[in-house]
């Protein structure tokens, strides 16, 4: 999360730059098997997964291309990761990122915000912030139950969890004591997805967990087991072998471009879903360089855009709620009243000190900017090569601070699963504002400067994806309804309350240097705390269930367990949209999970 320092010089293998074979006029009247849209992180593995099957032809289509043909190595470098989340709608390069923007928040004092969105190969694992944590056994539980499956339970699903993974700690070995990591040792190894520690552990972070430790927030170890409650260093989705960043293009597709039953249509837009008279998938209409063609699927068309390009894609091809459809004059296909509901989001903000530490700030000055590149340009450790976040406590708010909830809150809160954390906090040795930048640098006046941030878990605010017109050309209207419940919003202030508790832990006296500096003291009562936050909040991107899983009885149900859309043949959609709720924890991981379990069941006929 480091203010960015330019171009770094860093030569790409040019097997990127004629990665998988260039689409031919002709290529976009063929025939599929399966045709996946949308090469982001489900759409990677989905489309990688079936084409292990020598026997079955797959398209993958997808709006972007390969991310650093068009934007240089910023994805690569784990520092660079808050490159485009920001408020601003400026926080966007067209090329890698959609600069999507949404409606007027009426929670949030009616702003409209950018809302950060992958559109490469990859997706959105090329911006994200790497950090990699499993939800929880309760909460995959709970899935399980609302979709009436029970194949969703953790002890289930975790094969799935594991079958991508590539676990290492050998980056860890270069790290000081004072940062070693505990780690499960039945974590696989020998999946594609590489997943590791920094080899850079911020001291920021050695701090903050005792801090934590001091308020109860005991140390476990890394949340990959199902298990979220407890403090600890953190994995994240960082190649071992380079300190690059690890997305799903590099994991899923980049090994395997060159198979002869794999079709990657890059810089090609999914405009439509066709069916025919019996409401089965049979195509998907495309665009590129202002051509329209149309592919064919002889077997199924899997949707992998996203929570919010999902949705979009169902409506405009005629699957949604009808009066929405008729609106624009899209034929109705299936009239389903789920289509774009029930969006749930985390959002997330934090509280800034001046310390006696080296951090991200150092970096604005002198010698320090070029010795940072130098280091990560030879051998891909130093100062760039971490995410930011690398020490992560989950847990629920203490009894002094939720005695001011209300009973309806403490009562929603009480239905949660035991083992569902309400905040997620997170270590940042960097200086941090009210996001309207992306990564802001700090002020220049010669201070390190660090931060912690809270998240919230258990957000009951939810929101809406609309289409606005009839056309994918247009974007969609996209309104999170951030903090409109009166228990987000009394969480969020509780939360904050608990950033001050963790920072004021007597044993952070020794590192920080004077008051706290970002709001500072001026912020004390509730309603200020809650005024501040309005402008100081932000996404921390995680949109899901948009297209909610659930039972055929559910009438805001779009898939079913095999994420197969009711209601038409031959459609899936495999994404965080499919998710029936957002779980607890990094959603990542989630998204990963979900793709691996439903090219399974694709494979075995479900």
């Amino acid at each position: 999360m480091a203010a960015k320092l330019g171009i770094l010089a860093v030569a790409f293998a040019s097997s990127l730059s004629s990665a998988g074979s260039v689409p031919k006029a002709s290529d976009y009247r063929a025939e599929y098997d399966y045709i996946v849209v949308g090469g982001g992180t489900a759409g990677s593995v989905t489309a990688s997964r079936l084409s292990e099957d020598a026997s079955v032809s797959v398209a993958l289509v997808e709006a972007g291309t390969w991310y650093e043909k068009v934007a240089g190595n910023e994805s690569q470098v784990p520092a660079y990761d808050a490159t485009y989340n920001a408020k601003s709608a400026n926080a966007t390069n067209p090329a890698v990122e959609w600069g999507l923007v949404t409606t007027p928040q009426a929670g949030v004092g009616n702003i409209t915000a950018h809302y950060a969105r992958g559109k490469s190969l990859g997706g959105s694992s090329n911006l994200n912030y790497m950090l990699y944590t499993h939800s929880s056994y309760g909460a995959m539980q709970l899935w399980a139950d609302e979709v009436e499956d029970q194949s969703y339970t953790y002890d289930r699903v975790k094969k799935y969890y594991y079958k991508s993974l590539n676990f290492t700690t050998e980056l860890a070995e270069e790290r000081l004591a004072n940062s070693t990591p505990s780690y499960d040792p039945d974590v696989p190894v020998g999946g594609l997805l590489d997943i590791s520690y920094t080899s850079f552990a911020s001291p920021w972070s050695t701090w903050v967990a005792k801090a934590m430790d001091m308020v109860g927030l005991k140390n476990t170890v890394a949340f990959i087991n199902g298990k979220l409650l407890g403090s600890s260093w953190v994995v994240s989705t960082i190649n071992p072998r380079n300190g690059h960043r690890e997305s799903a293009a590099t994991a899923f597709l980049e090994p395997f471009k060159s198979r002869r039953n794999l079709k990657i249509y890059d810089l090609t837009r999914g405009e439509k879903v066709l069916f025919d008279k019996n409401k089965r998938a049979i195509g998907v209409e495309v665009t590129t360089n202002g051509e329209t063609y149309k592919l064919r699927a002889r077997k199924e068309v899997i949707v992998a855009c996203g929570a919010f390009h999902s949705p979009q894609l169902l409506q405009v091809s005629g699957v949604g709620p009808a009066e929405l459809l008729k609106k624009y004059g899209v034929p109705v296909i299936a009239d389903r009243a789920g289509v774009g509901q029930n969006l749930n989001d985390h959002v997330y903000y934090g509280i800034g000190y001046r310390v006696n530490v080296e951090t991200f700030s150092s970096l604005q000055y002198g010698d320090n900017t070029l010795e940072a590149q130098e280091q990560w340009n030879k051998n891909g450790t130093g100062p760039l090569a971490s995410p930011g976040a690398d020490y992560v406590a989950f847990g629920n708010l203490p009894d002094d601070i939720r005695a001011s909830f209300s009973k309806d809150t403490l009562s929603t809160l009480a239905e949660l699963p035991a083992d569902w954390p309400e905040f997620m906090f997170s270590t940042i040795p960097a200086y941090i504002s009210d996001f309207w930048t992306p990564a802001p640098p700090s002020p220049n006046d010669g201070y390190m400067y660090a931060s912690l941030l809270a998240t919230i878990q258990c957000p009951t605010s939810k929101g809406t994806v609309n289409i606005g017109s009839h056309s994918m050309q247009d974007p969609p209207l996209i309104n999170p309804n951030w903090l409109t419940t009166q228990h987000d919003i009394e969480l969020v202030v509780g939360g904050f309350k608990r950033l001050r508790q963790i920072l004021e832990a007597p044993i952070l006296a020794d590192v920080t240097i004077g008051s706290e500096y970002f709001p500072g003291s001026s912020v004390q009562t509730d309603e200020q705390i809650y005024e501040h936050l309005m402008q100081a909040y932000n996404s921390i991107s995680h949109p899901a269930a948009s297209n909610k899983m659930g039972k055929a009885s559910d009438p805001l149900a779009v898939v079913d367990s095999h994420a197969r859309v009711y209601g038409v043949k031959g459609l899936r959609v495999v994404d965080a949209s499919a998710f029936p709720f957002l779980p607890p924890g990094l959603p990542q991981s989630s998204v990963y999970m979900l793709a691996e379990k439903i090219s399974d069941d694709i494979k075995d006929g479900k």
